[in-house]
Formats: structure tokens, C-alpha cells, sequence
């Protein structure tokens, strides 16, 4: 091409032209896929470390812990269920058929032994009625005889102690013994006010402990049938705990150093004893595990019937290793791991292998070394700003 160029009369021409051809690629190369082939993406990876400016930890409060090695109860967990105590609730139920005249708590409303729940109105046939009111009669009668053989001794006495002076002293002592007997007769039926007996047909239906009323299954003019419940009065004051624990850990309880448990309710962060009631009498044959009734300590109404509690058993056995509190342990992608404060404004993840727990502390076997700060407050903040990296 050079030669070509050179036998050219016009030199800058020549120049232009072979300017504009070595601006022209050498060669090609065939830089689309195929439809089907695969392209292969690269990115980043999760870093274990990660920064945290100061003032993010203090927006959210993140807070550490320095681990060292301490005393470790080992606890066992399990499972119960709260029920009422013996004393602790009563169904309210109605001996005789009847209509319900007034209802004179309201659910939730706290009620002392004794205190009058309803008032039922008695559904009778004309038979019974006829027959209460032939019994009214035979009380009136028999009230009105009372009444005037007192009259007749309180005059027979007070005529012999006017004459006291010239009576016979055996006549006197016969006339105060008949009134004072009298007088007994009398006061019986005055204890039974006529209005009680007149309306015999109307009955009232008290607690039998000091609760709190629940709901009510009959409203104001419902019938009630005899056995049927009206509605029921519970005492959260003392409540029971029933655990099924099986043979390894019914083992544990003849030496235990106490049992805690904690309420469900978040706000109530505090946690509280139980002691032993009664040991299983009796093993249940489909799963051999044992029946265990437990007293809560002290539970403040915080428990509710029928509620599943966490029992932590604690031994007696203590011993030292590294342990951190239970909220300071996370879940990252199915493992346990703790967040490390490695700097001022710098944390990192460790993964760990955890050990037995207490319900309040978890043992670490490896993950974590002696004298590292841990994040124990704020630990869900720092997963999303480590997930969201």
C-alpha cells in the first residue's frame, strides 16, 4: 500500500488516505452470545466485619458486655401448663330450675366469698305452690304461738316477782325458766323475717371464693336449668403448674437449687419461683412421662389459665465457663452467631457453638474468646444493618 501511496503525485493526499486507514480495527472479533449460553454474574459477598458510626450506636442503642468466664447453673427445661389452684376457682351453678331475676356483679369485676352473684326466681308447678304456701301458714301459726306463750309467761314472772316477798321461791324459779325458754321460742322465728318465708321461691347464688368474675352464659330473664353453669370465679392469686417431665429429668428434682419461670406478658421482665407440690404418682403410658405439680410464688395475676409456661429446673451443680445472656445470641442464615465489637466503630459476626442454657445465659464452647466484647442490647439492629450491608 506504501508503494502505491509514494508513486502518487499528490503527497498530502497520500498522507490523509493512509491516516484515515490505519484508523481501521486489524482485525475482529465476535463478541455476542448465544441465546442459550449462560453468563456468568459476579458480586459481592457479606463481609463478617462492618461499621457502625457512634452515633448509630446510640440511636439504637446498642450496648456491649465483656465475656469472661463465671458460674454456670445448668438447668433442664420444661414444659407446663398453668391451672387453677384447689381454692382458686368455682363454678357458679343453679340447684333448682328458674329465671334469672338480676345479675349483680359484672365480668372482670373482683367478688369476696360469700358476696351474691344472681338472683333466680324458682319455676314450680301448682302443687309445690300450694304446698309452700301451706308450710307459710303452718310458720305463721306456729310463730304466733311463740309469740303469745312468751306474753303469758312474761306476765306470769313479773306478776310473782311483784309478790315476790310472800311467793313460793320453787314458783318463782318455774316462771323464770318457762319465760326464759319462751324467750329462746321467740327469738327463733324472729330471725326469720316473714317477708324470707313469704318469698321462699327466690334464691340467691353466691361465690364461694374471693375472685374475679368471668363472663356470664345467661343474661337478666334466661332460664337456667338445674346443674347448669351460670359462670365461673377464678383467683389468679395462686396458681399451679402441671409439667410433664420424663424419667432423666424427674431424676433432677430430688436435687434441685430452685425453679424459675417467666410470665409471656414482654413487659414483665421478672422471674419467678416455684416450689414442688406433689411428685408424679403415676407414669402415662404412651409417652412414659410423669405428671409434676409445681406453686407458682407470688404471681401477681400475671399468669392466666391454661397458659403454657417455659419451667427451668436448676441444678445444684455449678460450674465455670464462658457464657453470655441469652438476647445477645442471634440466628444468621439457620446458625447461632453474637456480634463482636472489635474497634470504636467497628463489629464483626462470630459465629458460635453453643452449650447448655439457664433460660437467662447460654454457654459458648467455641466462637468466641475470653475478654471480647459481645453486643447484648440492640443485637436485632445490629442484624438487619449486617444483613443490609
Amino acid at each position: 500500500l506504501m508503494f502505491f501511496v509514494m508513486k502518487k503525485r499528490n503527497r498530502k493526499t497520500a498522507a490523509a488516505t493512509m491516516i484515515l486507514f490505519s484508523l481501521f480495527p486489524a482485525s475482529t472479533y465476535n463478541t455476542a452470545l448465544a441465546h442459550d449460553e449462560p453468563v456468568e454474574k459476579t458480586g459481592g459477598t457479606l463481609s463478617n466485619t462492618f461499621i457502625i458510626e457512634k452515633e448509630s450506636q446510640f440511636l439504637f442503642n446498642i450496648l456491649t458486655q465483656k465475656i469472661e468466664p463465671g458460674n454456670f447453673n445448668q438447668s433442664t427445661l420444661v414444659l407446663g401448663t398453668v391451672v387453677a389452684s384447689p381454692q382458686g376457682k368455682a363454678v357458679i351453678q343453679s340447684p333448682q330450675t328458674g329465671k334469672i331475676i338480676s345479675l349483680k356483679t359484672n365480668p372482670g369485676q373482683m367478688v369476696s366469698a360469700g358476696q351474691v352473684i344472681a338472683v333466680v326466681e324458682q319455676t314450680i308447678d301448682a302443687g309445690t305452690q300450694s304446698s309452700i304456701t301451706a308450710q307459710n301458714s303452718d310458720w305463721k301459726a306456729k310463730r304466733n304461738e311463740a309469740e303469745a306463750q312468751y306474753t303469758a309467761a312474761k306476765i306470769q314472772y313479773d306478776r310473782l316477782m311483784k309478790i315476790a316477798d310472800i311467793a313460793a321461791k320453787k314458783d318463782i324459779t318455774e316462771a323464770k325458766a318457762r319465760l326464759e325458754q319462751a324467750e329462746k321460742n321467740r327469738s327463733l322465728y324472729q330471725n326469720i323475717p316473714l317477708q324470707k318465708v313469704q318469698g321462699a321461691k327466690y334464691f340467691n347464688l353466691s361465690s364461694p371464693i374471693s375472685g374475679i368474675v368471668g363472663n356470664y352464659n345467661y343474661a337478666v330473664g334466661s332460664v337456667i336449668n338445674s346443674g347448669e353453669t351460670l359462670m365461673e370465679v377464678t383467683n389468679l392469686n395462686k396458681v399451679f403448674v402441671e409439667a410433664q417431665a420424663f424419667a432423666a429429668d424427674a431424676i433432677q428434682l430430688k436435687s434441685l437449687d430452685k425453679i424459675t419461670t417467666s410470665s409471656t406478658n414482654k413487659n414483665d421482665t421478672a422471674q419467678y419461683q416455684l416450689k414442688l407440690i406433689s411428685t408424679a404418682q403415676e407414669v402415662n403410658a404412651a409417652n412414659q412421662s410423669q405428671k409434676v405439680i409445681f406453686e407458682i410464688v407470688n404471681p401477681k395475676g400475671q399468669f392466666k389459665i391454661g397458659e403454657s409456661i417455659n419451667l427451668y429446673l436448676f441444678s445444684k451443680n455449678v460450674s465455670t465457663q464462658l457464657v453470655v445472656p441469652n438476647g445477645a445470641v442471634a440466628e444468621i442464615n439457620g446458625k447461632p452467631a453474637v456480634f463482636v465489637k472489635d474497634k470504636a466503630e467497628q463489629y464483626s459476626i462470630s459465629y458460635i457453638s453453643k452449650g447448655n442454657t439457664n433460660g437467662q445465659y447460654t454457654a459458648i464452647q467455641k466462637g468466641v474468646k475470653e475478654g471480647e466484647r459481645v453486643v447484648t442490647t440492640g443485637v436485632y439492629q445490629m442484624k438487619t444493618i449486617y444483613l443490609n450491608q
